[in-house]
């Protein structure tokens, strides 16, 4: 087959356009510092990294929710060991007014007492975080116990990732550390009974009530256990999302950034070939191939 000019022509063309394709990506990569700046590039450290930025993203989720699961914890630790001062309290005026040394004013006034520490007891179960009641079950945006101890909240347990796939609780049953469902006490009747008994004067009844107050205080240490254990949980998903986090987008970040010694070298190279194609190609036309490819 004759090779025509127009072929030559042609073929000094496309030579021309691959090469400055070619010092177009090296410059690219030069320019952003990055290797892979569209998925033609490298398609399998594309997909490397679309993938990366997925868990990275994920991470970051499950940093979030842990943090914000984290703050609801500490703050039902909080309300809790204030409840277990509250029934100590409780406990100490039932020891001491459970003595017949004591008037039936001494009892009245320590009845008053007590009906303030059953209200403190109602605050303290309708601690409210960033507008959830963290008492309530799923049932979190209405405050879970009246003025009277008697609970509107749901059995639910929250839960929240702490790793892919994983899932912790990060909230308890108010129903079972409070009102005693499931064989406990009832917190709330039993501080009621109390004031009940130091009002009329009861003293059996009053030295009666020192039993359900230590159940009581028992089902709350037990919850504050159960609470301390997702604390933990949650500050290590939080470290090991971070860990995860900063070794995926170091990963990420080696697969796709560029070196610029080689890509120095290629542009180089790129810029050589392109001159040499334009050279050759002027001197086979009387028309410069560059004034051609220029208009």
């Amino acid at each position: 087959m004759r090779v025509t000019d127009r072929m030559m022509f042609e073929n000094a063309a496309a030579n021309a356009a691959k090469s400055r394709d070619r010092a177009q990506t090296a410059m690219e990569q030069l320019s952003t510092g990055m290797r892979v700046v569209h998925p033609g590039d490298d398609p399998t450290v594309a997909a490397s990294m679309v993938r990366g930025q997925q868990t990275i993203d994920r991470m970051a989720a499950i940093t979030q929710n842990a943090a914000r699961a984290g703050d609801e914890v500490d703050a039902s630790d909080s309300a809790l060991q204030s409840l277990t001062d509250v029934l100590a309290r409780a406990r100490e005026l039932t020891v001491q007014m459970g003595n017949d040394s004591y008037s039936a004013a001494d009892r009245q006034g320590a009845a008053t007492e007590v009906d303030g520490l059953m209200q403190q007891a109602v605050t303290l179960m309708n601690t409210n975080v960033d507008g959830r009641y963290i008492f309530g079950g799923n049932k979190d945006q209405t405050a879970p116990f009246d003025t009277s101890g008697n609970y509107s909240g749901d059995t639910a347990v929250r839960q929240v990732e702490v790793a892919p796939g994983v899932l912790e609780n990060s909230s308890v049953r108010a129903d079972v550390a409070v009102k005693g469902v499931g064989g406990g006490v009832d917190l709330f009747a039993t501080l009621q009974s109390l004031s009940t008994a130091l009002k009329t004067n009861n003293g059996n009844a009053i030295r009666g009530s020192l039993t359900g107050l230590e159940t009581a205080t028992t089902q709350v240490t037990t919850t504050l256990s159960q609470i301390g254990a997702m604390g933990d949980a949650f500050a290590t998903a939080q470290t090991l999302a971070k860990s995860t986090s900063d070794a995926t987008t170091k990963s990420v970040s080696e697969q796709s950034e560029a070196d610029v010694i080689q890509s120095s070298s290629q542009l180089a190279l790129a810029n050589s070939a392109l001159n040499a194609t334009l050279t050759a190609a002027a001197q086979s036309f009387s028309l410069s191939l560059v004034n051609k490819l220029g208009g």
